[in-house]
C-alpha cells in the first residue's frame, strides 16, 4: 500500500508539473503574440474585425455602427519585410434628422484603403516601415464614401521596450479620379499607440485615429479622440485571438462627427 500511495504521489506530481509547464508556456506565447499585435510591422498573418459604434452624430437619430475588416499579412525576405494592409467596412447609418430631405437608413459597404509597408530588418531602436496607400471608390452608397480614387504615402514607426510599445502609422491621400460632382479628397490620417503588456496576454493600450481633412474650413478639419481601453490574447483551440474593447471621446471634431465612439475588437492570428 506504500508503494502504491507512493507511486500515486509521484503520478500526482508529475502531472501537475506538466500542467503548469503547458499554461506557462501558453502565458508566455499570449504574451508574445499579444506584444506583435501592438507592431504594424510585425511578421504575422491575421484579420482584425472592428465594430465601431458611434453616438451622439448631429442629424442622425441614433447610433452609427461599422463592421471594419483589417487584413494584415507580412512577406518575409533575407533583409526586409512587406506588410500588407487593407481596410473596408460595411456601415449602417440611422435615418437622418432636421434636414429639408430627411433620408432614411442607409447600410452597405464603405470605400477600401490598402496600403503595403517596405520594412527593412537591419536597423536601430525605431523600427520604419514607409509605401504607398490607395483608396479606392467601392462604398455603395454616397454617404459611406468619398467617390474618388486616392492615392499618397503611409508611414510606420515603431519603438518596443520593457513590455511597452509606441507606435505611430501616418497616411496622407489626394484625390486624382473619380466623380467630377464629388469633392476632391485631401486626407491626413494618424494612428497612434501607446500600450502597456500586463503579461498573460493582458494589454492596456490607446489607439486613436486622428483625421484630418485639409480641404475643410477651418474648424472643421480636425477629428481628435482620446480614450483607451483593453485587449486579452486567447486561443481558440490552437487559434489565437486577441478581443478587446475600446472607448474615445472626440475631444475637437468637425459639426458633422459624433461625440463618442465605442470599439469592439477580434483579432484572428493565423500567422505568428
Amino acid at each position: 500500500m506504500k508503494i502504491l500511495k507512493l507511486k500515486s504521489i509521484k503520478i500526482f506530481a508529475i502531472l501537475t508539473m506538466s500542467v503548469m509547464g503547458i499554461n506557462s508556456v501558453n502565458a508566455q506565447t499570449a504574451e508574445e503574440i499579444a506584444n506583435k499585435l501592438q507592431n504594424p510591422l510585425s511578421s504575422i498573418v491575421a484579420l482584425p474585425i472592428q465594430h465601431n459604434m458611434g453616438v451622439g452624430v448631429p442629424g442622425l437619430d441614433g447610433t452609427t455602427y461599422t463592421m471594419s475588416l483589417q487584413p494584415i499579412v507580412a512577406q518575409e525576405f533575407e533583409k526586409f519585410s512587406l506588410v500588407h494592409r487593407a481596410v473596408v467596412g460595411l456601415s449602417y447609418l440611422p435615418s437622418t434628422t432636421g434636414l429639408e430631405n430627411n433620408l432614411n437608413p442607409q447600410f452597405g459597404l464603405t470605400d477600401l484603403n490598402y496600403s503595403f509597408f517596405f520594412a527593412p530588418k537591419s536597423v536601430g531602436k525605431v523600427a520604419w516601415g514607409i509605401g504607398p496607400s490607395i483608396c479606392m471608390p467601392t462604398a455603395t452608397n454616397d454617404m459611406l464614401g468619398n467617390g474618388k480614387w486616392s492615392a499618397g504615402a503611409s508611414l510606420a514607426l515603431v519603438y518596443q521596450t520593457n513590455g511597452w510599445t509606441f507606435d505611430m502609422i501616418l497616411r496622407q491621400t489626394m484625390s486624382f479620379a473619380g466623380d467630377d460632382t464629388r469633392p476632391d479628397v485631401n486626407n491626413f490620417v494618424a494612428q497612434t499607440l501607446i500600450a502597456k503588456s500586463l503579461g498573460k496576454g493582458w494589454v492596456i493600450n490607446t489607439f486613436p485615429t486622428i483625421t484630418g481633412n485639409w480641404n475643410a474650413e477651418k474648424g472643421q478639419q480636425w477629428t481628435i479622440p482620446v480614450g483607451g481601453g483593453i485587449n486579452k490574447l486567447v486561443f481558440m483551440g490552437k487559434l489565437p485571438v486577441n478581443l478587446g474593447v475600446q472607448y474615445y471621446n472626440n475631444v475637437v471634431k468637425p459639426d458633422h462627427v459624433g461625440q463618442h465612439e465605442v470599439r469592439l475588437q477580434t483579432v484572428f492570428v493565423f500567422r505568428k
